[in-house]
């Protein structure tokens, strides 16, 4: 008898033993926040989504960028190390920041900072902006459920609707929006001095973005500040679907398919796409010989866009957002106006797809 109880004792030890281990093994290890990881000296990953302020064009050189003195600023008092991860493009607005998200292969991030509007507001109103920062929002949090938002409100932004679009969105996403407007203000210098070109901030322009986050990280450090962003019901979040079409409905003779962009230099030509969708854009190459083409849906004139750029790259250009979601014909016109910046004797369009949805 006194054998037997000894036997189910072992036997008790040994089962709580594998429970104890098999909770070990599959528990969930708690989330650090980004505040916790600064506060802690650990590593940091962070994302940059943004324009050419996101990627501190300006900046006299790379140690005068806004994230390379907030690195060392933070590494300095804190300790810890910070990995970069860029999403930027000179020019870009959300819509493009979106597309080249999603082709992005960054993971693990605990912090994306958000910098776009100065660019949007020249190419779509509020209401398509809001559409297109929402859903730029709603792919950050689907891929990065547990990562801080910071949202930037550039300091030359002047466009007040679209400055409120980005204040309540970041409110609703449990964003911290930084409105850089405010310490330029309160600097009490002329944007001539703080900027190269009224738009871009130059190294002190800089350091005043760089401060101001900075800053607002320690205070959030200070008060023990919480992550809110997987606090966001999953049901309520959505990732917008973008498909990419490469094949045209009808072409001018006069396009040329050079390495997978057709290409032409002939005004007036035209390249047709059907696509079934609500909004549209399309990838080109850009360069110092772009040049203009009008854009025509369902037969009535949209736009203008221009593919000039100092320098030759692939661009995602945003064309339009709200459209009826049904069928529709895009017809792209080489135009016979000129940008002013291309002072060559081209007017080159290079087209390889349309992006729809």
């Amino acid at each position: 008898m006194k054998k037997g109880i000894k036997y189910f004792i072992y036997s008790l030890i040994f089962i709580a033993i594998l429970g104890m281990l098999y909770l070990l093994i599959h528990s969930k290890k708690p989330e650090r926040n980004v505040y916790e990881k600064i506060a802690d000296g650990k590593k940091v990953n962070y994302l940059i989504v943004g324009d050419s302020i996101g990627r501190s064009s300006g900046a006299s050189n790379n140690q005068h960028k806004w994230f390379q003195l907030v690195e060392r600023g933070l590494t300095k008092k804190y300790g810890g190390a910070f990995s970069r991860h860029l999403v930027v493009q000179s020019g870009a607005t959300a819509f493009e920041g979106l597309y080249k998200l999603k082709n992005n292969l960054s993971k693990d991030i605990d912090l994306v900072f958000i910098v776009f509007g100065e660019n949007d507001r020249k190419y779509m109103d509020n209401k398509q902006f809001y559409f297109l920062y929402q859903s730029l929002l709603d792919e950050i949090v689907i891929r990065f459920p547990h990562a801080e938002l910071i949202t930037i409100t550039e300091s030359s932004l002047d466009n007040e609707e679209f400055i409120d679009v980005i204040k309540q969105l970041s409110k609703d996403y449990y964003a911290t929006n930084i409105d850089m407007r405010i310490p330029f203000r309160n600097s009490r210098l002329s944007t001539e001095r703080l900027t190269n070109d009224l738009v871009h901030p130059n190294d002190y322009g800089y350091y005043l973005y760089a401060q101001e986050i900075i800053q607002t990280i320690d205070t959030a450090i200070r008060k023990d500040k919480k992550v809110l962003t997987s606090s966001i019901p999953v049901n309520e979040v959505s990732s917008l679907e973008m498909n990419t079409n490469y094949s045209y409905r009808s072409i001018d003779p006069s396009f040329q398919n050079k390495k997978g962009n057709y290409t032409s230099n002939q005004i007036g030509s035209t390249i047709e796409y059907q696509f079934s969708g609500s909004f549209l854009g399309v990838n080109v190459i850009r360069s110092e010989k772009g040049g203009k083409m009008d854009v025509f849906i369902d037969d009535n004139y949209e736009t203008t866009i221009s593919t000039w750029w100092p320098f030759k790259k692939e661009r995602s250009l945003y064309v339009t957002s709200g459209l009826t979601n049904k069928d529709h014909t895009v017809k792209f016109q080489i135009s016979a106006d000129k940008s002013r910046y291309n002072i060559t004797d081209q007017q080159l369009i290079q087209i390889s797809s349309i992006i729809t949805n």
